[in-house]
């Protein structure tokens, strides 16, 4: 049988092929799952700034910050009216799984002209005809919260020429849909509250992944990392001979163990 001190004559017997692959690929697997948790702290962060920013008292427009970092989800009153007649729907918003589109329309301060999200609502999913938004309610004045878009704007594409309103489009481009417009809008839209008289559907998703599933995307190539490194060790170094005399001692001591209770007997 082994000895410890032979069990611990481990050395490397290096298979090159595997040994370049683990090499590779263990630092790209750890650096992808110390990224997916730097992701699930930006989003804890966000999640945190956005209920800070929820707390805040509605404000004017002229009283928000310049600094659209400083801008994101800030609570917003606006005096005015819609131009119900220039309604935007932004194209394939996706709710429980039915097609559908958010509403947006222009609302006029007399200063600005700010584009108002009111929500989503259900669509034709074979997309036969433009959902019709119901008529708003009477208002002069709604809360909301700021929207700035994280990244860079989408265009819009092709735009139709024979002016139909309301609108499809397929992203929210600000500067785009003011030229549709015919004059300059607020550079953000608003995305109004629940509980306004006007809104629809009025939830959106604070982030597109919550930090929980970050973490076990992160938990998932720390994993893989690991195996692989097990799998690498097992491959370049003397572990799997020393297994292999460990087994066949352990055999051969059984053996030898039954040799000797037949010869001796009950």
């Amino acid at each position: 049988m082994s000895t410890p001190e032979q069990l611990l004559r481990l050395r490397w017997d290096i298979e090159w092929r595997s040994a370049v692959f683990v090499a590779l690929l263990v630092p790209v697997f750890i650096s992808l799952g110390l990224w997916q948790l730097s992701r699930a702290d930006e989003k804890r962060a966000i999640a945190a700034q956005y209920e800070a920013r929820r707390q805040l008292a509605p404000v004017p427009l002229s009283a928000l910050p310049l600094q659209p970092a400083d801008l994101a989800h800030r609570r917003v009153t606006l005096r005015g009216a819609f131009i119900s007649e220039r309604t935007f729907l932004l194209d394939n918003r996706i709710r429980d799984g039915r097609y559908g589109v958010e509403v947006v329309t222009p609302f006029d301060t007399g200063q600005h002209v700010v584009l108002v999200n009111l929500g989503w609502m259900e669509g034709d999913q074979f997309r036969r005809s433009l959902p019709a938004p119901p008529p708003l309610a009477p208002v002069n004045e709604i809360t909301g919260s700021v929207y700035v878009q994280p990244g860079e704007s989408y265009t819009l594409g092709a735009i139709d020429s024979d002016n139909r309103w309301p609108r499809l489009v397929q992203a929210l481009d600000v500067e785009a849909m003011g030229e549709l417009l015919g004059q300059p809008v607020w550079p953000y839209s608003v995305r109004v509250d629940l509980e306004s008289p006007v809104a629809l559907v009025a939830e959106w998703a604070l982030v597109n992944m919550r930090p929980e599933k970050h973490g076990a995307y992160a938990l998932q190539w720390f994993a893989m990392a690991f195996t692989l490194l097990v799998i690498g060790l097992w491959r370049n170094t003397t572990l799997p001979a020393l297994w292999r005399q460990r087994r066949s001692d352990l055999r051969h001591a059984e053996a030898t163990a039954a040799t000797v209770e037949e010869k001796t007997g009950p």
